[in-house]
């Protein structure tokens, strides 16, 4: 008999322990309190994968084109001047530094030009667009390119009996150089490859001085 009852007591605590509701085995709604799991998804996670937050994870599709700590403003600057002959250039460019060999970019140019002989007085006013673009193979060293598309307006005044010619027309440039890196400044020997005869640009090689910030 007690063998029996023995057998008996087993088994019903054997039922019993089956019969025990586990929390993290049966479904139940987003909010409700049993719910042990995230809302909208039902994961494991250890201490050493810790749940990683998204709330200030970098979209790798939102990286900008452009990085505006890379753009360049500037001028490039040009001045001659002697008793027969005055050259005045100035020009804002805004440049894009694309790697460390290489800074590209764009500009607008002004020139005002003066030469005189004993017969006659020539003055220019230029204005025009430009592209440019300075390689550094070195950190010291650049070599300089800049295509220039300009517009001109002079007049020529004639000292012996003061008449005057007025002409205007397109005046196309292409300057080349190399020089000095001095931070973000330079210092180049040019040459206008183009040597049109209303050239902005003094004939043969002159000096170049550009500074970006």
């Amino acid at each position: 008999m007690k063998q029996l009852l023995t057998v008996l007591f087993l088994t019903f605590s054997l039922l019993t322990e089956a019969q025990t509701i586990r929390y993290d085995t049966i479904r139940v709604s987003a909010d409700d309190e049993r719910n042990i799991y995230p809302t909208g998804a039902q994961y494991h996670h250890t201490a050493a994968e810790p749940l990683k937050s998204t709330h200030n994870q970098r979209n790798e599709n939102d990286v900008p084109m452009f990085d505006r700590k890379k753009f360049r403003f500037g001028a490039d600057l040009g001045l001659s001047i002697s008793r027969n002959y005055t050259r005045l250039g100035i020009g804002p460019q805004i440049g894009y530094q694309l790697n460390r060999y290489l800074l590209a970019g764009a500009g607008i140019k002004y020139y005002y030009t003066r030469a005189a002989t004993t017969s006659y007085e020539i003055k220019s006013n230029l204005t025009g667009a430009n592209l440019f673009g300075y390689l550094y193979p070195i950190r010291f060293i650049t070599f300089f390119a800049q295509p220039e598309l300009n517009y001109i307006h002079s007049t020529l005044r004639y000292k012996s009996n003061g008449n005057k010619e007025k002409s205007k027309g397109m005046v196309p440039s292409l300057v080349v150089g190399g020089g000095l890196r001095i931070g973000r400044s330079h210092i180049t020997l040019n040459y206008d490859l183009v040597q049109h005869v209303n050239s902005p640009h003094p004939e043969g090689f002159y000096l170049g001085v550009s500074a970006f910030f």
